[in-house]
């Protein structure tokens, strides 16, 4: 995989949230030389010239094109994602609030079930070192391996170390057996690639509890994981392992959807 992330787009309002988000989707733009778009659906909280005030000083000569729209929040996001062809939003979100744990209510959420293209979430508590540590989840899903080519292609722009984590919440032999399968094919593409990288193993549990301490461990930037899988024991899925994972850790979240153009490249690892 190549050329990903060559259109970006950042929803922002000017809450502390989506300025961290701004932060991070320069970064990445910065990276990938990509296209960056930012995106203001009215509100009533900030005005839309004081917000392109305030993102033009942080921008600081970094070039990027700012929309504003009226609307509903998450479907103008989704239009405008549309409308530039982004490959990945980057969006801010709130920590557990509640009943509603996104940002602005469940627009985020909306937006991760129906768009077609990465969604990294930033809280504002966020840490940000340049995404040189990622953790990937490995679990027992045909689809888990497709995050593989963009945790590659993130280690080689920002010179990444990534920690392979095969988990599930069974312990039975089987789901030990083919989560140690899959990791030893995601290894074999990492060091192909001459990607550092480490392995470890998580059995039984909440994955999502496992996922994050393992993180926290290693004092990650990044965890990378699927938005939609089968709705099987032990694989993230967008729903309750994943969405619990973007709402309670305050390490950035990169959720990937399944593409069926990856298929073939994932049946050879």
């Amino acid at each position: 995989m190549k050329d990903i992330f060559k259109r970006v787009l950042v929803p922002v309002d000017g809450s502390p949230q989506s300025i961290v988000a701004f932060n991070a989707a320069m970064t990445f733009a910065k990276k990938f030389q990509s296209k960056l778009t930012t995106v203001h659906i009215d509100e009533k909280s900030v005005s839309n010239e004081d917000l392109r005030n305030q993102l033009h000083m942080l921008a600081d000569g970094i070039d990027y094109h700012y929309i504003h729209k009226s609307g509903t929040v998450h479907k103008e996001i989704l239009n405008t994602a549309k409308e530039t062809d982004a490959e990945l939003i980057v969006m801010g979100t709130h920590g557990v609030s509640g009943f509603q744990e996104f940002w602005m209510g469940s627009n985020a959420s909306k937006v991760l079930n129906s768009t077609t293209c990465a969604v990294l979430s930033m809280r504002e508590d966020s840490k940000l070192n340049d995404f040189k540590t990622i953790v990937l989840p490995i679990d027992t899903s045909f689809e888990s391996r497709q995050k593989v080519p963009y945790a590659i292609e993130i280690s080689k722009k920002f010179g990444s170390n990534v920690h392979v984590l095969g988990v599930s919440n069974s312990t039975d032999k089987e789901a030990e057996y083919k989560i140690n399968a899959y990791a030893r094919q995601v290894i074999t593409s990492l060091k192909e690639m001459d990607i550092p990288h480490t392995s470890s193993l998580r059995l039984g549990g909440n994955i999502t509890d496992k996922t994050i301490a393992f993180a926290q461990e290693k004092k990650a930037d990044l965890i990378i994981i699927m938005t939609e899988q089968e709705l099987q024991i032990g694989s993230f899925f967008l729903g309750k392992f994943a969405q619990q994972m973007i709402n309670h850790s305050n390490i950035p979240i990169l959720s990937i959807p399944p593409r069926e153009d990856l298929m073939v490249a994932e049946a050879r690892l």
